[in-house]
């Protein structure tokens, strides 16, 4: 405020702090954080600090979830998140300090990727191959629906501690079932030698199924089992250990790792980009958020139709291409029509989503059952490094020129795009199981041609 006062003959306003506190704009029941802990003016670097929190956990789920995955199975790795989520969920509702809300924060990311990620490698693992894309894009069709009711949330529930509350509850829901229901990836027990666990998941699934296996097809699976335990048993014996080093030690595998981690990074950073900065559109921001988050759930639905017609490679080719597009042309917008800049951010959001539900489906393809998980996270790992950046990035959209999130995302989006087109496509083919059967798939590989 001004602290007008006389020095001689002259009058100078200075500025000095608010010391008597602060009066808030709300709407009606309306109680945010921000209000609770005053976190504004000087304290105002607070707000953005909570993204990159949400990032760093993100990170280091994606790391640390992608050997808990593979060293101890993906059922406990997607248990443990999900535990994680519903009690972090829930702390944060009583925290009485700013803090809490950043660490709870870290932890539900940190539990979030891990749940999700390698809850989605289990989903691949278990899936039969004409099915596999299918279901990966519609478990995350379901938590874009459920992102969807967000803003009604917010609406209903207008203090930020009942909000936070209510989440916490309906993620109790969803733990119960998974505790009892969810089973173990079989290429998991297999390659790690669970044999009594991978035969009692065998018998259950075909009781579930209500089939009988011949003799034959059980001759069939129970010299498949061996063999793979023969391969794990030698490389036990030569003390191999893939790890996350042999993503960069092999080169097949070191090309494949480096396009999929631009790919995540283009992808994250446009879908929090999209999501983050709906708040600083003009209008109703209840219906803008509604709009922005709400355009998920048709992206995932044209990404899951594309994926069977023209395989995960095009159509992420594709889609990132117009995420990019949109976001260029949206600083020429918004010195013209408001109503346009929000079109373009739902479209964009649209494709994002769309990138973000298929790189689940697309990136565990590509790599052997051992380096599944760890290739997960590894991506993971340096696409939240990007998505740590994008509120300080919105912040320079804020204070400097509106337009420099934009040109920037769109041109990480559409670079992505190019190198995408040069992996194999896996359309209709099994998931590698060893390091061999992933080296094969450099036959489906793009080139360009060069002609003299």
């Amino acid at each position: 405020m001004y602290n007008n006062t006389n020095e001689g003959n002259s009058t100078a306003n200075n500025t000095i702090k608010c010391n008597n506190g602060w009066r808030y704009f709300k709407e009606p029941g309306e109680f945010t954080a921000s209000m609770e802990f005053d976190l504004v003016c000087d304290n105002a670097w607070v707000v953005p600090l909570v993204g990159t929190f949400l990032m760093i956990g993100l990170m280091l789920g994606s790391i640390m979830g992608g050997y808990v995955s593979d060293r101890f199975g993906r059922k406990v790795a997607s248990l443990a998140g999900m535990v994680a989520l519903t009690v972090s969920s829930l702390l944060m509702a009583f925290t009485p300090v700013w803090i809490g809300i950043h660490l709870m924060t870290l932890v539900q990311s940190f539990a979030n990727i891990v749940r999700i990620a390698f809850g989605m490698v289990l989903i691949n693992e278990i899936c039969p191959n004409k099915y596999r894309h299918r279901i990966s894009v519609s478990n995350i069709l379901l938590s874009s629906v459920g992102a969807a009711f967000l803003p009604l949330f917010a609406f209903c529930f207008r203090n930020w501690r009942y909000m936070t509350g209510a989440i916490g509850i309906v993620q109790i829901f969803a733990l119960l079932p998974a505790i009892f229901v969810l089973e173990e990836s079989p290429r998991w027990l297999c390659q790690n030698g669970k044999d009594k666990q991978y035969k009692r998941l065998l018998h259950k699934a075909v009781q579930v199924n209500k089939n009988k296996l011949n003799e034959t097809e059980m001759s069939e699976l129970e010299n498949k089992r061996l063999q793979v335990s023969e391969e794990a048993g030698e490389k036990d014996t030569n003390k191999e250990k893939l790890s996350y080093l042999h993503l960069i030690k092999i080169p097949f595998l070191r090309k494949r790792i480096i396009i999929f981690s631009l790919a995540w990074l283009s992808v994250c950073s446009s879908f929090y980009g999209l999501s983050l900065n709906a708040n600083n559109l003009k209008g109703n921001r209840y219906l803008v958020f509604l709009c922005v988050s709400g355009a998920e759930t048709p992206g995932h639905i044209l990404s899951m139709l594309t994926i069977q017609k023209i395989g995960c490679r095009l159509t992420f080719v594709i889609f990132n291409t117009i995420t990019g597009c949109f976001l260029l042309i949206t600083p020429l917008l918004q010195s013209v029509n408001n109503v346009a800049v929000i079109a373009c951010n739902v479209v964009g959001k649209l494709f994002a989503s769309g990138c973000f539900s298929l790189l689940y489906a697309f990136t565990g393809d590509l790599f052997p059952t051992l380096l599944r998980s760890q290739s997960y996270g590894a991506c993971s790992f340096v696409a939240r490094i990007s998505g740590g950046l994008v509120p300080f990035l919105l912040y320079l959209g804020i204070t400097l020129h509106e337009s420099i999130p934009y040109l920037v995302l769109g041109v990480i989006s559409v670079a992505s795009a190019f190198a995408v087109y040069f992996l194999p496509e896996t359309k209709s083919q099994p998931l590698p199981d060893s390091l061999e059967d992933a080296r094969l798939q450099s036959r489906y590989n793009q080139r360009i041609a060069c002609h003299r």
